[in-house]
């Protein structure tokens, strides 16, 4: 039996939660589902280093040091089978500031950046952020997965994107990308001399055991301009501490990121340093027990779903985002009439997906149970 609880409830209000203290939950009785954090307590290993770190009462200026570099690059190669070098490495607060900054360093003012819709809202918001044009390309059905269209991607690579941004795996559709479509993407990068900016943050939340990650870099010329992002965070539930990692392979290309950074991100904390550096050498006990709990809501979910009138949902490869369609014309604005009834999930025009939902089920299994009853009622409520 595991040592770890994902059942306890854990209060999280007046904790200045961004998820939980939302100002617009004020004298309402709210269950938040829209923010990518779990409301699961930390592995013990995590909370032990906190205190080691508190205890020691000092928080200067960090360093990111060796070890903390050789875990990253030890977790890359065993988990997903690719050699990368230490030099490679350039550490940053965060995945967003690091996307934003490269696409304000290597998008020039003429360029634009590519993303496929729907898609993790800075991918489409960093285009104004940084004052370049938005390309855009829609994902579509294919066999319950949601896949790029691979005919507009092509077109609106003809037009000379300065960066492509690839959400690997996918957020808010929740895929993993096979072999050959890894591969379809690079040969269409490579042909229109396309860089690829890669956020691979979910990598390790695979919902479907049958299913591996790819990292697109592996399958990249290393002189090819690219940059791969991965953090620790949204695996143990960290991402308050801040700290990730960038692959830049390409020695110009990196430098040119790091000469742009500096003076810009602040260092790491020690406290983001120590977290990381654990959640690479700890054991796998509470991941492992997080991805069956995870897969458990999942599959209580998606039965659920499923068997509303107006409602579908194709099953998540990866990442605790459900992504729901729904039918206006049966449910009519489904997420405000949800929010009414005291469940906010996210309205997918924020992904640039109308008529959908996403739904965070990294929550203790009485939650989802009291979401898919408010959910029901809402339903109820249209006939």
């Amino acid at each position: 039996m595991s040592k770890y609880n994902f059942d306890q409830e854990i209060d999280r209000k007046y904790t200045n939660s961004f998820k939980w203290d939302n100002p617009l939950y004020e004298g309402r009785d709210m269950l938040p589902m829209p923010v990518a954090d779990m409301d699961f307590r930390i592995a013990d290993e995590l909370i032990e280093t906190l205190k080691n770190i508190n205890d020691h009462g000092v928080l200067g200026y960090s360093l990111v040091p060796k070890t903390l570099k050789l875990a990253y690059q030890k977790k890359i190669k065993e988990s997903f089978d690719w050699d990368t070098k230490l030099e490679w490495q350039v550490w940053i607060p965060g995945i967003v500031p690091g996307l934003t900054k490269a696409c304000s360093t290597f998008v020039s003012s003429i360029q634009s950046i590519l993303t496929p819709i729907p898609v993790y809202h800075p991918f489409h918001l960093v285009s104004k952020w940084v004052d370049r044009p938005l390309l855009t390309f829609n994902m579509v059905e294919k066999e319950e997965r949601w896949v790029y269209d691979f005919i507009e991607f092509e077109e609106q690579l003809k037009k000379n994107p300065g960066v492509f941004l690839f959400c690997n795996p996918h957020n808010p559709g929740g895929t993993v990308f096979t072999n050959d479509e890894i591969s379809r993407i690079i040969f269409l990068c490579k042909k229109y001399d396309c860089m690829i900016l890669s956020d691979e943050i979910h990598a390790d939340l695979q919902l479907q055991t049958s299913l591996k990650h790819i990292c697109i870099g592996k399958h990249l010329p290393m002189d090819f301009p690219a940059i791969t992002f991965f953090a620790t965070s949204k695996t143990y539930n960290t991402a308050g501490m801040g700290g990730a990692m960038a692959i830049i392979p390409n020695s110009n290309i990196r430098e040119e990121y790091i000469k742009s950074i500096q003076g810009v991100f602040p260092m790491l904390s020690r406290h983001s340093i120590e977290i990381m550096h654990t959640s690479l050498t700890m054991n796998n006990e509470w991941v492992e027990n997080l991805l069956i709990y995870l897969r458990n809501n999942h599959e209580l979910l998606i039965s659920f779903i499923n068997q509303v009138n107006g409602l579908k949902m194709f099953r998540l490869d990866a990442t605790y985002l459900a992504w729901i369609q729904y039918d206006a014309d049966i449910l009519g604005d489904f997420q405000q009439r949800l929010f009414n009834n005291g469940l906010h999930v996210l309205r997918g025009d924020q992904f640039l997906g109308q008529n959908f939902i996403r739904m965070n089920i990294a929550c203790t299994q009485k939650s989802l149970e009291k979401a898919l009853w408010i959910i029901k009622k809402t339903v109820d409520e249209t006939h």
